[in-house]
């Protein structure tokens, strides 16, 4: 079957995958690792999360930036710098020897996914047609999402037990060099906009709120009613943030973005879908752990072939979806798979069968994520200007990312919840969090995402 793309088409389209396949390439390998970095730092577990939580809330707060650099100043130079920040992050982390070596570190690897990503999409945006076309790279790009975060699973099982936990980090910096060697050969240079300053520091204090609220959400057992002084102050911070932001000539949130009211709903499902997706991987990772006594490359092997599933259903079972249902019920139906899942996988956790989460990795791992990233990626698309196709690429990112750090401050307070040395307790309420994200998210969707054409 001859290809749908062009050769040129087909190298961008592999540099764009590059950028999602590493970011979840390291979420998915920390999140594997993290139980031994927290042994081998001598550190609690619930503070080692703040090694995944911290570079996911810098690659949030620094999407929109990354979106609003690739509108102006085109997506080749915000790719290539941020695949190269990436790296030399990465290779930092691969020395870390103590928390606070690691923690800015990681910020680092965020940052630089951050700049890469929407890139990323902003190159799959620019250069393939809407339409079939479109919706197939988009598809391939979920699908690298897919094989990054099992290759992670995998490889990072494996060289943590096998080797050394560090060298999860380090295994990145030679394919990075190579992709940013074929990205400056191979990305062609755009028309941008005229160079703006782009007011960069409000992505710091966009990061700083975020890490406010999630940093209250996840000590509010220790910090007690102190919590509530911290989350007002990250609400105030927000709040002053966007009002400040209103009055730009140039607003750093953007301005008219989005047209369609069903572009916002894509955004809200996007967000409860990063929400509950990683803490959902990592619940099942720590019970399998924890009350089922698997090992640490048992566990990856375990969760493996599950997310090369989610390739194989990007490849073949998403095109059919997409001719049959219209993108906005495609969505619906990875929210259902996801409720479902979780369903089965607080059976697991109370039952320790193991075949609810065999059921459990089906529904998530292999079908949810690999319908439902790129149903909403293009619903929050749709109707994009192109000038703004990067800041909107950079929206649904960074609210996906966001809401994933979120989800793990609230699955972070359910391990600091209960006594110490409890697992199942902890892991259910877990569970319950992830379910009543779940509904919300239909109640959100059950009407507006039935009926539209899109």
């Amino acid at each position: 079957m001859k290809s749908p793309f062009s050769l040129r088409q087909r190298i961008l389209l592999w540099l764009a995958c590059s950028a999602i396949f590493f970011e979840a390439f390291d979420v998915s390998v920390v999140n594997l690792a993290l139980p031994l970095i927290a042994a081998d730092l001598h550190v609690p577990l619930g503070a080692a999360q703040w090694i995944q939580t911290l570079y996911l809330l810098s690659f949030g707060g620094f999407l929109l930036l990354g979106g609003r650099l690739c509108d102006h100043y085109g997506s080749r130079p915000v790719f290539l710098a941020g695949m190269l920040v990436f790296g030399g992050a990465s290779a930092l982390a691969s020395f870390g020897h103590h928390l606070w070596w690691l923690l800015p570190a990681r910020a680092g690897q965020g940052i630089g996914a951050a700049l890469a990503m929407p890139a990323g999409i902003s190159l799959l945006s620019r250069h393939f047609r809407e339409g079939e076309q479109q919706r197939t790279a988009f598809g391939i790009f979920g699908a690298f999402a897919a094989v990054g975060f099992a290759g992670g699973l995998a490889l990072g099982g494996l060289i943590a037990s096998l080797f050394n936990w560090h060298w999860i980090f380090g295994i990145n910096v030679p394919v990075i060099g190579l992709v940013v060697i074929m990205g400056y050969s191979a990305i062609p240079g755009e028309k941008a906009a005229a160079p703006q300053p782009l007011n960069g520091w409000m992505a710091a204090w966009l990061t700083a709120t975020l890490l406010l609220f999630c940093y209250g959400v996840h000590e509010s057992v220790r910090l007690g009613w102190k919590t509530l002084l911290l989350l007002l102050a990250a609400g105030v911070s927000g709040a002053l943030l966007r009002k400040f932001d209103r009055r730009q000539a140039r607003p750093f949130f953007g301005s008219n973005v989005y047209t369609s009211p069903a572009a916002y709903r894509a955004l809200g499902a996007f967000t409860i879908l990063g929400a509950c997706f990683i803490p959902f991987v990592f619940i099942c990772t720590l019970s399998v752990y924890e009350t089922m006594g698997w090992g640490i490359r048992s566990t990856g092997l375990l969760l493996f072939p599950y997310s090369i599933g989610s390739a194989l259903v990007s490849k073949f079972l998403l095109p059919r979806l997409f001719q049959r249902l219209t993108v906005s019920q495609v969505g619906l139906l990875a929210m259902i798979c996801l409720l479902v899942g979780d369903g089965l996988l607080l059976l697991g956790v109370v039952t320790h069968w193991l075949v609810c989460y065999l059921g459990a990795l089906l529904l998530v791992n292999s079908l949810c994520i690999a319908i439902g990233y790129p149903a909403f990626t293009l619903l929050s698309l749709a109707g994009v200007q192109p000038e703004k196709q990067g800041i909107a690429a950079g929206l649904q990112s960074s609210l996906y990312t966001v809401g994933t750090g979120v989800g793990l401050s609230l699955t972070g307070l359910c391990l600091q919840s209960f006594p110490p040395g409890a697992v199942g307790a902890p892991l259910a309420a877990g569970c319950g969090v992830i379910g009543l994200l779940c509904g919300a998210s239909l109640w959100l969707l059950k009407k507006s995402y039935l009926c539209p054409p899109i």
